[in-house]
């Protein structure tokens, strides 16, 4: 319940979106110890495509990420949270380096359409639970109350 709240104060702040999304990246993984890396990814304007926006962890190459291709991809188009326990069983996976064991991706709706995810990558197998997963959701649920024109590429008029 303490990072809800912690997350809930970063929404109400008076800093830019972005930072916001900056600072919910660096508070998972400061704080959860199986969060390796954090980030998020929103639709890059009208291609069909994700585009990395705000992480926290060792940059990756997958700045842009096809949909359908590896796990986030996958998750643009189901628009259901997606939770890989083993990487190793996934066919359709990116790999964002060999210490990357298990994924978790969850989608952020605004009025009912998919705009984006945040995605968790850990370097354990099988480390994430439902209360993690409840914790992504309750997070992407938050920053989609967040103006998110700029992130999106679209014009806020």
């Amino acid at each position: 319940m303490i990072i809800e709240n912690k997350i809930t104060q970063i929404i109400n702040s008076e800093v830019s979106n972005a930072e916001k999304l900056q600072q919910i990246c660096n508070l998972l993984k400061k704080n959860i110890p199986h969060f390796h890396w954090v980030g998020f990814y929103f639709i890059n304007g009208d291609k069909k495509e994700l585009k990395l926006a705000q992480f926290a962890g060792k940059p990756t190459e997958h700045t842009i990420i096809p949909f359908g291709k590896g796990i986030c991809g996958q998750v643009a188009l189901s628009n259901e949270n997606f939770v890989v326990q083993d990487v190793t069983e996934q066919d359709n996976y990116i790999s964002c380096g060999m210490e990357v064991k298990s994924e978790i991706v969850v989608p952020i709706f605004q009025n009912n359409k998919n705009i984006g995810q945040i995605d968790i990558d850990s370097h354990d197998v099988a480390p994430f639970s439902n209360d993690d997963e409840s914790l992504l959701e309750f997070i992407c649920s938050e920053v989609a109350s967040l103006n998110l024109d700029t992130v999106l590429n679209r014009d806020p008029s």
